[in-house]
């Protein structure tokens, strides 16, 4: 066969999932991607990217279905895209998101010999998001309020529905796009860098049904009246806030802001305590699955009252104060000065007093911590569990050495990239560390991505 280029028709035989969730197929010894295929798939599909060893490929009709295909639920499925994987059975998800973490860290971190547990799934797998962060652009009859297209970072998709988060949440997103279409103010078109309206960002307390809005504009008096519209209807909305982006940057988050109604703060509950999150804090999004995550965490750091642990990237603290109930002492450091504040609040908020969180960069507080220059309650110096639950990119190498140097009998890694997790992992087993064992957790239903909880030993 002919080496294909872009533009030509091919038929293919699905038969695996990449990492990112496209289809894999192989013809004539080339690896073509084909998003929206599922395995067990025959379909048609014209290649739209040719490379010397593998091409990408738009599916264009599914000639035999996978019997591991079911309907979409969502309307917008094809259109948006959030959740690729909803046209694939959940079962089938977790089997191929277990088999991902697994080959990941063999492939790419070269490990052996650790066990894989079995992924956990959720019962219910839809309406799990805790936040949510709208677009907003210009559209035919006015601003639209919604997510951005596939590949199209200018539009915004017009939307109705969205099964990953609480109907409350689609009723305050269609409100919100209907008092802004009445202030006669148009969205953000960031082409041209013009327009007002650019972000909605929603925040929800599953346990304790608060609601938290933050509206983004461009920078200029927000018109009046948001309050007014939304307080009738959703009485449990613990704050409005109006946010102000001057830079050109598709931000959100981490902008200044000024409250409109109530407080900058919802309240969320997990695993018995209560938590004080920020509009802008890092929280897991799932907060269901958030607890069965930080009980596996719990359970491989193999607490048994008398333990120090150091956690090095402790956000508001979720996971540290969910530790600290069964450890003699927790360290929690984070980068975010907001992010230790909210801890410390909810350390008193939980009346935990064995918990001490420092601000700063993991690499350069662990540096300090290990040549005595940190200001610690004494007994902290010494860790007996290090947690690390870093950001996608993972960990710098610095913070591996220095975290295997301070000699800790058990680190728990959770990871939400099976990637980066591999190669730290890999730099861990350089430095005497190796895998015992990894758990997927399935915080994401109905999309490729996926946690892992990971214990890590001394080799000797």
């Amino acid at each position: 066969m002919e080496r294909p280029h872009r533009g030509t028709q091919l038929e293919l035989e699905i038969d695996n999932l990449a990492f990112g969730g496209q289809g894999v197929s192989r013809v004539d010894g080339l690896v073509v991607f084909v998003a929206g295929g599922v395995p067990g798939d025959r379909v048609r599909a014209v290649v739209t990217k040719a490379k010397r060893r593998y091409a990408e490929a738009r599916l264009e009709s599914i000639l035999r279905p996978s019997p591991d295909r079911i309907g979409a639920a969502c309307r917008h499925y094809g259109s948006c895209g959030g959740c690729r994987w909803q046209s694939l059975a959940y079962p089938t998800q977790l089997k191929y998101k277990e088999r991902q973490v697994r080959e990941s860290l063999e492939r790419l971190g070269g490990l052996t010999d650790f066990e894989v547990r079995p992924v956990i799934g959720m019962e219910e797998p839809w309406r799990y998001r805790n936040k949510v962060e709208f677009s907003i652009g210009p559209g035919p009859e006015g601003p639209l309020v919604g997510f951005h297209p596939p590949g199209r970072w200018d539009q915004v998709l017009p939307m109705t529905e969205c099964h990953l988060i609480s109907p409350e949440a689609e009723t305050v997103r269609t409100r919100v796009e209907q008092w802004i279409r009445k202030t006669g103010r148009p969205g953000w078109d960031p082409r041209s860098q013009t327009g007002y309206f650019r972000h909605l960002t929603v925040r929800e307390g599953r346990a304790t049904n608060e609601l938290l809005i933050s509206l983004a504009t461009a920078p200029g008096e927000l018109p009046p009246g948001l309050p007014e519209a939304l307080l009738p209807e959703f009485p449990k909305m613990v704050g409005i806030l109006h946010a102000s982006n001057a830079g050109q940057a598709e931000v959100a988050t981490a902008l200044p802001h000024r409250v409109l109604h109530g407080r900058s703060f919802l309240f969320e509950e997990l695993g018995g305590l209560r938590f004080k999150v920020s509009i802008d804090a890092f929280f897991q999004t799932n907060t269901e699955m958030a607890e069965t995550l930080y009980a596996r965490a719990a359970e491989e750091a193999g607490l048994t009252g008398h333990e120090v642990v150091w956690d090095l990237y402790s956000g508001i603290g979720s996971i540290a104060l969910y530790l600290a109930r069964r450890a003699r002492a927790v360290l929690g450091i984070e980068v975010v000065g907001p992010a230790v504040e909210d801890a410390r609040d909810n350390a008193r908020l939980n009346g935990i007093g064995n918990a001490t969180f420092l601000e700063g960069n993991a690499r350069v507080v662990l540096k300090e911590v290990l040549e005595g220059r940190a200001a610690l309650p004494p007994g902290l110096e010494k860790p007996d569990v290090v947690v690390l639950d870093p950001p996608r990119g993972g960990l710098a190498k610095k913070v591996i050495m220095r975290a295997a140097a301070a000699r800790p009998a058990r680190i728990v890694y959770v990871s939400c990239n099976p990637a980066t997790m591999a190669d730290n992992l890999k730099d861990f087993a350089e430095h005497g560390y190796r895998l015992v064992r990894v758990t997927p957790v399935d915080m994401f239903p109905h999309t490729p991505h996926i946690e892992a909880v990971g214990l890590l030993e001394p080799t000797s």
